[in-house]
C-alpha cells in the first residue's frame, strides 16, 4: 500500500510539473498583423482576409504577413457515361511573416483539399463549389494562426 501511494504521488509530481501550456487559438493579445498581403485568386483573397482579422491593435508586438495561394481544381471522379460527378479542389498557402521586433522572420505551408459533387442543377453544383472552399479557406487561415501562435510563443 506504501508502494502505490509512492508511485502515485511521484507520478503526481512528474506530471502536474511538465511545463504544458495551453495555447488559445483565438487569443493574439500580444501581437498585432501591421501588414497583410494576400495574393492569389481574387475570391480566395476575399476570404482569407475576412479570416486573418485577429490580433490587438494595441499590442506592442507587430507581425508582418505574406501570403501567396494557389487553389487548383481537378476531376475526381467521372461516371460510366464519362460524365463528371466529383471535383477535387486544393488550395495551398505560402506563408512568410516577419517579426518586427525580434527580426525573425520564417516561412511555412498549408494545403487542405476537398470534394464536391456535381449536381443535375448547375447553381447546385456552384453552391456546393462555394461552401467547400469557404470551408477549406477557413481551415487554412485557423491553421495560420495557431502555427504563427505556436513559432512566436515558443521563444
Amino acid at each position: 500500500m506504501k508502494f502505490i501511494n509512492v508511485i502515485f504521488i511521484f507520478c503526481l509530481l512528474v506530471l502536474t510539473g511538465c511545463g504544458f501550456k495551453v495555447i488559445d487559438p483565438n487569443s493574439f493579445e500580444k501581437y498585432k498583423f501591421s501588414e497583410i498581403q494576400i495574393s492569389g485568386d481574387d475570391k480566395v483573397v476575399y476570404l482569407f482576409k475576412n479570416y486573418l482579422k485577429a490580433g490587438n491593435n494595441n499590442a506592442p508586438n507587430s507581425i508582418k504577413l505574406k501570403v501567396d495561394t494557389k487553389k487548383t481544381k481537378q476531376i475526381s471522379e467521372k461516371n460510366i457515361q464519362n460524365e463528371v460527378t466529383k471535383y477535387k479542389i486544393t488550395i495551398n498557402a505560402e506563408v512568410n511573416y516577419y517579426d518586427i521586433n525580434q527580426n525573425k522572420s520564417e516561412k511555412f505551408s498549408i494545403t487542405k483539399e476537398g470534394d464536391y459533387d456535381v449536381s443535375t442543377r448547375y447553381n447546385t453544383t456552384l453552391n456546393n463549389e462555394k461552401t467547400l472552399i469557404k470551408n477549406l479557406i477557413k481551415n487554412i487561415s485557423d491553421q495560420i494562426l495557431k502555427n504563427l501562435l505556436l513559432r512566436l510563443n515558443d521563444n
